[in-house]
């Protein structure tokens, strides 16, 4: 079982809730609706954080991904069209096949529907532990964050 478990759901929890937060604060502070071209963040209503794909964080591939949700009239995701800055495609399938897994368990207002919501997750190592596994930076951008990978730098032993 990962070590890290239970500090990434608690931080998951902790950033889902942080977001509602800001995106009650929007929604009552009588602000005007977003113009068109906008994230449409404030269609969100649950938001299933992605995990680092594991090929990925063993070769210390970093990517920063931005995904377009199109939601149908029923406020269900129809499409998803997904854009990756890596140095590899090699893993640009992970990267897109990760967060297609956590939207389809994310939810979205009712009222949105036919509308395009617009997310950025941002994949990179946490050097130090001062930063979290992950962080939510207005509108719509997203950290996802991993432990830089261990690696046994012992040569191996003769028999």
């Amino acid at each position: 079982m990962n070590r890290n478990y239970g500090k990434n759901s608690k931080a998951s929890t902790v950033l889902i809730a942080g977001l509602l937060l800001v995106i009650a604060a929007d929604r009552a502070s009588g602000q005007a609706a977003p113009v068109e071209g906008s994230s449409n963040i404030e269609c969100l209503e649950r938001l299933e954080l992605p995990d680092y794909p594991p090929l990925a964080r063993m070769v210390r591939i970093t990517s920063i991904q931005t995904v377009k949700i199109l939601l149908s009239a029923q406020a269900t995701m129809q499409s998803i069209e997904s854009s990756a800055q890596t140095k590899t495609a090699a893993t640009e399938k992970d990267f897109r096949d990760s967060t297609e897994k956590a939207l389809k368990n994310s939810l979205f207002s009712k009222t949105c529907g036919g509308k395009t919501v617009t997310l950025v997750f941002q994949y990179e190592f946490r050097e130090n532990s001062d930063k979290s596994l992950f962080a939510f930076t207005p509108p719509n951008h997203f950290w996802i964050r991993a432990e830089l990978p261990y690696v046994d730098h012992q040569p191996l032993r003769k028999r």
